[in-house]
């Protein structure tokens, strides 16, 4: 970590994980980078930081609305400031941008497994690790180039993208098949794949949000969901999805981002979306958080 000790970051958190950070630091233990803690400052009072060059937007989609609150309350938004979100989903930064402006946002896909395991403690366990960023509007950027060369050079696997909506899209319905099925199942995708039944949904799962996908105008390519699937059946088999994890834990779940969107798009564009509207179905009664 010693390249990147010259960035300051603020990290905005709540309750016991911020007091926890505040007290002992950030403890990250990641396949992918190892073991490491990271010592920085941490505030849940966003109108107490000043202007910044990058707000990471992170929360889960149910805290959308009030962060988008909280950061209009302050300044830390100013002229020259972006703004990438790692939410999942194709919305946010359609909702950033009507809250701060679309100059500030840039489109950005993060793929990573990863949780909150205690306050202050966050593990990576799974996934590749990777974060694309591209401008909303299209084509290369000085900004997002040199955006992702300090995130290189920090050791993340970043990369530019210059169609950064359709990689939000492909980013959609991959997630939206690992999080809809692996909440849906309660368990990880080595146990789905190893069925035939349970394999052939997810593949209609990834077929329909395509689907939706093409008819919204997104050139996805018509072998996207099976190239998906087999990535997919690739990468470790303990795997579960963020709203699967959530549902184990008893949490608010993100199926009104994830698959009930695809089905409200669905009907939007005429396209029959029945294994999207199936996992809807069965999760809705968990969308606030009764457990799992």
């Amino acid at each position: 970590m010693e390249r990147v000790r010259t960035t300051e970051v603020t990290m905005i958190a709540r309750g016991p994980h911020l007091e926890a950070i505040k007290k002992n630091g950030l403890q990250l233990n990641s396949l992918l980078l190892g073991d490491f803690l990271i010592e920085t400052a941490a505030t849940d009072d966003m109108s107490s930081i000043r202007v910044v060059d990058l707000v990471i937007f992170a929360v889960k989609n149910w805290g959308t609305e009030a962060a988008i609150e909280a950061m209009s309350s302050g300044k830390m938004v100013g002229d020259g400031t972006m703004i990438i979100s790692t939410q999942n989903g194709i919305d946010s930064e359609r909702q950033l941008s009507e809250a701060f402006g679309a100059e500030h946002v840039l489109g950005c896909t993060a793929t990573v497994s990863a949780k909150i395991t205690e306050p202050g403690v966050v593990v990576q366990g799974g996934g590749p690790g990777t974060i694309v960023i591209g401008e909303m509007n299209g084509g290369p950027s000085d900004r997002v180039t040199h955006l992702v060369a300090q995130c290189v050079e920090a050791g993340l696997a970043a990369s530019t993208n210059d169609n950064i909506e359709m990689a939000l899209w492909e980013k959609f319905t991959f997630i939206s098949a690992l999080s809809g099925m692996t909440a849906l199942t309660r368990k990880g995708i080595g146990e789905i794949f190893a069925q035939e039944s349970s394999t052939e949904m997810y593949l209609q799962v990834l077929s329909e949000v395509a689907a939706v996908g093409r008819a919204a105008g997104v050139g996805l390519a018509e072998g996207l969901a099976e190239n998906i699937l087999a990535i997919t059946q690739g990468r470790e088999p303990f795997t579960i999805g963020s709203m699967g994890h959530d549902l184990i834990a008893g949490n608010p779940i993100e199926i009104g981002l994830l698959n009930a969107r695809v089905v409200e798009l669905g009907k939007e564009y005429g396209v029959a979306t029945p294994a999207n509207f199936a996992i809807e179905a069965a999760l809705r009664p968990y969308e606030m958080g009764s457990g799992g």
